[in-house]
């Protein structure tokens, strides 16, 4: 069977993804018109390489270069090195009898620096040392090579960076200054003209492809997204708002939408109190929020792709979160259970309940007050005069005793007669002067309630036996020309009149009177059965045997309209408590009625079977005609399954059969399956 697709929660989901795409578009486009990053190199479509942000970056990087150098000339007798280097590897050039310093960066830098010492004629570089790599000259021109590069030499700088050249490099807010390239000590710059001068040479570069994440990197694609978003998709924020207002609606109408139930499919989580549920959507959101925390706070510049998956996993999560929230809130609006789902509805409730289950009435007030007055007039007493107040408590108790008494007394007498009538007992009179005066009201109302009971009991069944014995008046009065009537059709049988017509006229007169007999016999029967008024000889039946005889006797009939009966017996003889006779009616009027009304040429299936300690006799066919008629409708008195009535039959057979049923203790049910029509007779299995 090919399964249902629900378009309203497909569109949902769709929704549901497509919502936070938008969100974080719109956030992005936002975020990037109001950066105030080089707004008016932006605006000039001006490269990032042109721009004073990545002038800053590079000469900060320069400048991080040297103050490195000049820290590592300071410790290179203790070989105290910086922990930012893992590995020094020192090469003598003989070519130009200079030392050169290897010094691999643990993190890796998109700017490679090469730093010559002109007065200790050593070369201290980041570069890693290999073949390429093993010259000063090798080093000059791998670093050079690129596009980007800044060089000091003889006090003056060559470099393709405009912002870094020697008329620009003073407006640099870096710390890289023609000052700090000479006068550079312990690690840092000093601004005293005494301080004895370093002479330096400088070669750096910026790769032409960025391998590592640093400041240079992030600044990059920082501008280049500030760039496109400002320059081409500031028309999309209309669009993006457009777009996530028309997926609320999507989202609303899928929520609680499934393909197996028409209406709202609510779990667990939607029958809780809401702020339990809105704990539980927190307590998800917050443990995201800490996991994220956690990982950005080991979080390094190594670790990037890290920092990123751990944002994008604590979003993920906390949006998971205000899904979930938000679903519960739109199902219980929808089912109208927003409000019975609070605690203060509960509150309210128990509050209502405890109010009407203590009955705080005007009366119980005034007792209930009464009662406190006079005890503290008794203790008051009791203060000044101990033994007249103590026994005045005891009368006040003992007074208080016979009131409740009274009372208890009272209610346990509705009760009692509350339970009489609700068993069928409705000879119940309360006498009212026993009632105390608080509780007279209901105990009148009972005994109304009792006769008028009683009343139309009485009346039900004398209308009962009216009816009975209206219809076997009729049908005896009815019953007596009718057998003269039959008597002398046959006859005029006998008299063999000659003549088609006459013969054809004699035999409409002979089915039509048999017919009415048949249906006066059956009203007679269907009112004695509905009115109980039939004695019963209950005896322990074979269920199989009794079977077996009704389906011998229908062999005929059924062989005449082409049906073929499969009956399935249980492995061993089953029994019942029943009438034999009626029983056997039972049996025949659905017999019967499968005679009359099956389809021709089908099949009939008769199965006996134990199931929870019953004895079940089910009996199907398929109807000749539609069944356009209900099961209710069907058991009533004088209808069939067709709409027709110009077929054989009263209308009668089925009301009898399960008035006989139930008189003998059984259950009969009929249900109808399209054209399929089938009877379950249950008794209680007798071992």
């Amino acid at each position: 069977m090919e399964k249902k697709i629900c378009w309203a929660r497909v569109l949902k989901n769709i929704s549901y993804i497509l919502f936070p795409i938008l969100v974080i578009m719109l956030f992005v486009i936002v975020f990037s018109l109001s950066y105030p990053l080089e707004k008016e190199a932006i605006k000039a479509k001006k490269d990032y390489y042109e721009t004073n942000t990545f002038a800053e970056n590079y000469a900060y990087k320069i400048f991080g270069s040297l103050t490195t150098v000049s820290s590592l000339k300071q410790n290179e007798k203790n070989d105290a090195y910086s922990y930012y280097y893992m590995h020094t590897e020192t090469i003598e050039n003989n070519e130009n009898a200079k030392s050169i310093n290897y010094y691999t960066d643990y993190i890796g830098s998109n700017v490679l620096w090469l730093i010559i010492d002109n007065d200790t004629k050593k070369a201290y570089t980041n570069l890693d040392y290999s073949i390429d790599t093993s010259t000063l000259e090798n080093i000059i021109s791998k670093i050079m090579k690129n596009k980007y590069n800044w060089k000091y030499e003889n006090e003056e700088i060559q470099t393709t960076v405009a912002k870094l050249s020697n008329e620009n490099i003073e407006y640099i807010d870096s710390g890289l200054t023609k000052n700090s390239l000479e006068i550079v000590g312990n690690g840092a710059i000093e601004n005293s003209n005494n301080e004895k001068k370093n002479n330096y040479t400088i070669y750096t570069s910026v790769l032409d492809e960025l391998e590592y994440v640093d400041s240079i990197y992030k600044d990059k694609v920082l501008y280049n997204t500030l760039r496109v978003v400002n320059q081409n998709l500031v028309l999309l924020i209309p669009v993006l708002i457009i777009l996530m207002i028309g997926l609320i609606p999507l989202i609303i109408n899928g929520i609680g939408r499934t393909r197996n139930k028409d209406g709202i499919a609510l779990n667990w989580y939607d029958k809780i109190l809401i702020e339990f549920a809105a704990i539980i959507a927190f307590l998800i959101g917050l443990s995201s929020l800490i996991f994220f925390i956690g990982i950005n706070g080991v979080s390094t510049i190594t670790n990037f792709v890290l920092v990123l998956s751990s944002i994008g996993v604590g979003l993920l999560i906390i949006y998971f979160a205000c899904i979930l929230f938000f679903e519960t809130l739109v199902k219980r609006l929808k089912t109208h259970t927003f409000v019975k789902t609070t605690i203060a509805y509960r509150l309210y409730i128990k509050i209502k309940e405890l109010m009407q289950s203590i009955k705080l009435t005007k009366s119980f007030t005034l007792y209930f007050l009464l009662f406190i007055i006079a005890n503290l007039i008794c203790f008051g007493i009791m203060w000044s005069d101990g033994f007249i107040g103590f026994l005045l408590t005891i009368i006040l108790y003992g007074i208080t005793f016979n009131f409740l008494n009274k009372r208890l007394k009272s209610y346990l007498k509705i009760k009692s007669a509350i339970y009489d009538i609700y068993n069928g007992n409705t000879d119940v009179k309360l006498n009212e002067a026993e009632i105390c005066k608080e509780m007279q009201d209901t105990a009148k109302q009972i005994n109304d309630i009792a006769g008028g009971l009683s009343n139309a009991l009485e009346e039900k069944l004398k209308s009962e036996r009216l009816k009975t014995e209206l219809i076997t008046n009729v049908s005896h009065d009815i019953k007596t020309p009718l057998t003269s009537i039959i008597n002398y059709v046959d006859l005029l049988k006998k008299e063999k009149i000659e003549g088609e017509k006459a013969q054809e006229y004699l035999n409409i007169l002979d089915n039509k009177s048999q017919r009415l007999k048949k249906l006066t016999e059956d009203l007679v029967e269907a009112s004695k059965a509905s009115s109980g008024a039939i004695k019963l000889n209950i005896e322990k039946l074979n269920v199989n045997e009794l079977i077996k005889q009704v389906s011998g006797e229908f062999e005929d009939k059924f062989k005449n309209h082409n049906l073929q009966e499969i009956i399935t017996f249980p492995e061993k003889d089953v029994y019942i408590n029943a009438d034999s006779r009626y029983m056997y009616r039972v049996l025949e009027n659905m017999y019967s009625n499968i005679s009359k009304y099956a389809m021709e040429g089908t099949r009939v299936y008769t199965d006996i079977f134990e199931k929870n300690g019953k004895i079940s006799i089910q009996i199907k066919n398929v109807s000749k005609q539609k069944l356009n008629i209900t099961t209710d409708e069907l058991m009533q008195r004088f209808v069939r399954g067709e709409a027709s009535r110009n077929t054989e039959g009263s209308g009668l057979g089925l009301s009898i059969a399960r008035s006989l049923t139930e008189l003998q203790q059984g259950s009969f049910n009929i249900y109808l399956d399209g054209d399929l029509f089938k009877v379950i007779i249950e008794f209680e299995k007798v071992k």
